[in-house]
């Protein structure tokens, strides 16, 4: 095992690793410190990926895709990128990417594989998300970033030329990105034969997307052998460590899942041993309102209760109270959205709640409208969450639904977000791609008509697309390149008309970011009161500017911002 670590690097810091790497733990946590250089390699060769090191290696050398099916535990996320760097995947300045949906996954993982490689974040292991690029372009080996931030930079380099090994994890969330990544990696590969792609996933169907990157039939010599390495995708399925988790159903639907939920957590803590519990929920309205309950309920024993959320907006400190070891005699309740699903491991959780849904973004392209709306999990999605409670010991999994309903109603596998999105910056950045043929183009799962025509009509009517459906110079080009929704890209290049440019970026700026106001709980009048005092009649947009000039007639101060409930950390990065 010591010939794959370099000579001379420092003493990693470890603990031991229950997703693949994603846990957060600093320098001074005691879970971390006094672990040495022989414990370090103990702990990844316990991982259940360790033993399918050769194999994958293998794989990826004789075929151009692999796709690893990784159960929740197998380590995949952070030892993968290793066994490539070690057997030389980034020797010659080329460098291995590792793509994660959610820009949490991107920065705990590349946490996680620099702290276990003992070199600093930022130069041998690095990451890129949106606002956030911690890499050296000259020193960076292993990449970790978001699946949108790896289409950007095919803007650049439609090639993608300096990557040598590509892997796309948590496929099966199929996000918009996702998608259109896999379509368009799948084109770069017939022009680029030495790529090797790596499709990871905790439930994906591996035969259907085999099926999809299996280019065989057409990559064949003269004397009918494959030229490089094989076109036909290898699947390998690694087994994880999880352990039994009882279910638990119940026996009538429930009316109010946040307190169905609530109750659940009451009982749980009156009648069960220690051990941390996981509540599944659809949103940070709901988080608030089950914190909430939780910390007033005045009939239920709260003694020894760590109450805490965990959602994609939470503030970066906020995050790492979540990820904390428990302290002893406690007990944490991390209620959280489905972000915890797969992209993020807690570890002490030994009870999950489920509630049975989640919120998803459906648009509808009649009526150009798309909304965010709480809808019913699959069932994929229910075994990702009962997973969850058995990673430390024999867990249980109460599920706020029927026995009868998860067989019988429940959906096998969640709809893609391609089937179910507004596709106007899908269209415009495989046109900006040179994709001029979209109804054509190869993808995972296919969009409806309707969707593309209406994207199409959207961005003709923006003068983004010509006659014949390409690019206008210089409009369309120049909206391709700003990063942003195609709408709010042509509002900015149309204020140099108007003389309002700094207006249109401010109003940009803060349409970018999730929300520039926070709430306390149980402080929904205040909140309502503060967006008062900034409100104009013209509408939303001119609201945001009146509070960015009180933000920067304050000099920027935090106190101002808490004393209107604003976000002071979305103003500073927007």
């Amino acid at each position: 095992m010591s010939r794959f670590w370099k000579p001379g690097t420092e003493k990693p810091r470890l603990v031991d690793d229950e997703e693949g790497g994603v846990l957060f733990y600093t320098a001074s946590s005691s879970s971390s410190s006094g672990y040495g250089h022989a414990s370090m390699e103990k702990q990844r060769q316990r991982l259940p990926v360790f033993k399918y090191r050769t194999a994958i290696l293998y794989l990826v050398e004789t075929h151009a895709t692999t796709i690893i099916v990784g159960e929740t535990g197998s380590g995949k996320t952070t030892q993968i990128p290793q066994y490539l760097k070690e057997a030389g995947w980034a020797e010659g300045g080329r460098v291995i990417a590792c793509t994660q949906p959610r820009r949490l996954a991107v920065q705990t993982a590349a946490s996680r594989v620099a702290e276990e490689m003992g070199v600093k974040l930022s130069e041998e292991v690095g990451y890129t998300i949106r606002f956030e690029d911690i890499t050296n372009s000259e020193l960076t080996r292993i990449k970790f970033l978001t699946d949108g931030v790896l289409l950007r930079e095919m803007m650049d380099d439609p090639l993608l030329s300096k990557y040598s090994v590509i892997m796309v994890d948590e496929a099966h969330e199929r996000s918009l990105s996702t998608d259109i990544l896999l379509g368009l990696l799948k084109k770069i590969q017939r022009r680029r034969p030495e790529l090797r792609l790596i499709i990871s996933s905790a439930t994906i169907e591996a035969k259907s997307m085999a099926s999809f990157f299996d280019t065989s039939r057409r990559r064949l010599g003269r004397d009918g052998e494959e030229n490089g390495p094989r076109k036909n995708p290898a699947i390998l399925s690694v087994e994880g460590r999880g352990f039994n988790v009882q279910i638990f159903y119940v026996e009538e639907p429930v009316s109010d899942y946040i307190r169905a939920a609530v109750s659940t957590v009451n009982a749980i803590h009156d009648e069960e041993p220690m051990g941390d519990i996981l509540v599944f929920l659809t949103g940070q309205d709901d988080i608030d309102a089950a914190i909430q309950l939780l910390t007033e309920d005045p009939h239920s024993r709260k003694q020894g209760l760590i109450v805490l959320p965990l959602y994609s907006g939470l503030p970066r400190g906020d995050q790492d109270l979540v990820f904390s070891p428990t302290p002893r005699g406690k007990r944490k309740v991390v209620i959280s959205t489905n972000i915890a699903e797969t992209s993020l491991t807690l570890e002490g959780v030994v009870y999950v709640v489920d509630s049975g849904f989640s919120k998803q973004r459906f648009y509808n392209p009649i009526t150009d409208i798309e909304n965010l709306v709480v809808a019913p999990i699959s069932k994929a999605s229910a075994r990702q969450r009962a997973g969850r409670a058995g990673r430390v010991r024999p867990g249980k999994c109460y599920r706020l639904y029927t026995e009868e309903y998860f067989i019988n109603e429940m959906s096998a596998d969640g709809i893609s977000e391609m089937q179910r999105s507004n596709l106007v910056p899908c269209v415009i950045q495989l046109k900006a791609l040179g994709i001029d043929n979209i109804l054509g183009f190869d993808w995972p799962a296919s969009p409806s008509p309707e969707a593309l025509i209406r994207a199409l009509e959207v961005l003709y009517s923006l003068g983004i697309l010509d006659d014949d459906a390409k690019l206008t110079s210089p409009a369309g080009f120049q909206v391709a390149e700003i990063p942003l929704d195609p709408l709010v890209s042509k509002m900015i290049l149309a204020s140099n008309d108007y003389g309002c440019s700094e207006e249109a970026i401010t109003i940009a700026a803060v349409l970018s970011i999730q929300s520039i106001w926070f709430s306390d709980r149980g402080a929904q009048k205040e909140l309502d009161e503060a967006k008062l005092r900034f409100a104009a009649a013209e509408g939303d947009h001119v609201t945001f500017l009146n509070v960015y000039k009180g933000f920067i007639q304050s000099g920027k101060s935090s106190n101002w911002c808490h004393k209107n409930h604003i976000n002071y950390h979305s103003m500073v990065i927007s």
